[in-house]
């Protein structure tokens, strides 16, 4: 039997990944974890938690919050083309262990699985699974005992760059959608960072990383293809999108 591991590229996604003959994804762009731990510089705690089979978060608070302090929510999508890093990423822990430390709040960094080993939308499976569980936190008997002591569900922020920018507004569709919102569990602003969305025709990258080729109508990539559906779904109070001089 032939163990030797091939070196010819089947598909060429430079600077991103490589897909070799025999399967095997190699990413270009490594992702160095950190684990959680306590910033003793910040005063920031943070710790991992399984949702499901798939999907993980990394849980941030601020050091000595005092019993009846009810602290807002952030959840942080990370980016990478739906295919690079993840929340245990050092340079999103660094950057959320000061959000923490300058915004005096709870933080949930949200994991997903990436394509093309798991192609999209597993990563809008997973982001959902976290961001509901987050949301199922209205009472102090929800499944997380830092959100549930300290959480202010009434005011709830989804933020993300990148894919990670394309998953808050997809995460926030439908969490109306669905009925979770309402007078005690509010999403009060959502942050673009240079958001992903298809206009035209879906990048090459996006394309390929699709199960089902899933094109650029659908509402996920290009929500503006549905004008009507969107207002109805853009339910926070607040909505900022960062964007580079070179976007279009």
């Amino acid at each position: 039997m032939d163990s030797q591991i091939s070196t010819e590229v089947l598909h060429d996604f430079s600077p991103r990944f490589l897909i070799y003959k025999d399967g095997r994804v190699e990413r270009l762009r490594k992702d160095v974890i950190v684990p959680p731990s306590y910033d003793p510089s910040m005063g920031v705690h943070s710790k991992d938690v399984k949702i499901s089979e798939s999907a993980s978060a990394r849980v941030y608070r601020p050091d000595n919050i005092s019993e009846n302090t009810k602290l807002p929510v952030f959840i942080y999508y990370h980016g990478g083309a739906f295919c690079q890093f993840s929340a245990f990423n050092t340079r999103y822990h660094k950057y959320l262990n000061s959000i923490v430390y300058e915004a005096n709040v709870i933080v949930v960094s949200v994991n997903y699985r990436l394509a093309p080993e798991y192609p999209i939308p597993a990563c809008y499976e997973d982001t959902w699974d976290v961001t509901k569980w987050v949301l199922s936190h209205p009472a102090v008997t929800g499944p997380d005992p830092w959100i549930s002591q300290w959480g202010d569900m009434s005011r709830v922020f989804l933020a993300g760059d990148s894919a990670g920018g394309n998953m808050s507004h997809n995460m926030l569709a439908q969490a109306a959608r669905e009925g979770l919102l309402n007078q005690t569990t509010k999403i009060k602003g959502v942050i673009l960072v240079h958001p992903f969305f298809a206009q035209g025709k879906l990048d090459e990258i996006v394309d390929f990383l699709t199960e089902r080729k899933m094109g650029v109508m659908d509402p996920r990539f290009n929500p503006m293809a549905y004008p009507e559906q969107m207002r109805k779904e853009v339910v926070s109070d607040r909505v900022m999108v960062c964007v580079d001089k070179e976007d279009e």
